[in-house]
């Protein structure tokens, strides 16, 4: 990924951080987990945790009055580094979709917990 700093492509993800999860622009206070990619073991745990975690938002969703059809979707984080030692903002939010979560396995985790709880997904693109 490029560094908002120094424009190189020199931007990769910290081997410990916390993602965050946004769904229609609405955050859980349990909306984040920690990740830790320093072995295979801990790398296989992320799958499991976004999954928990989408569960817990569907779920949380599902007891809302007026709930729209889910149009967005963030997992972000903070915890990035450049290569060149650019210091980056703790504000600063990069995606994770396909750099930790293949797009393809995130889509079947939401369309499974939508049909579980009756939710309409209806992503922009």
């Amino acid at each position: 990924m490029y560094c908002p700093k120094c424009l190189n492509n020199t931007l990769s993800i910290s081997s410990k951080g916390v993602i965050n999860i946004t769904i229609n622009g609405k955050q859980m206070d349990a909306g984040r987990f920690l990740f830790n990619l320093e072995s295979q073991e801990k790398k296989q745990q992320l799958k499991p945790a976004l999954k928990a975690k989408l569960q817990e938002f569907f779920k949380w969703y599902s007891g809302f009055q007026n709930k729209a059809p889910i149009t967005f979707v963030s997992i972000d984080t903070s915890d990035m580094r450049c290569e060149e030692g650019c210091g980056i903002s703790a504000k600063s939010r990069f995606s994770v979709i396909d750099v930790l979560i293949p797009k393809a396995e995130l889509l079947e985790l939401l369309a499974v917990e939508a049909k579980c709880y009756g939710i309409e997904i209806q992503l922009q693109e």
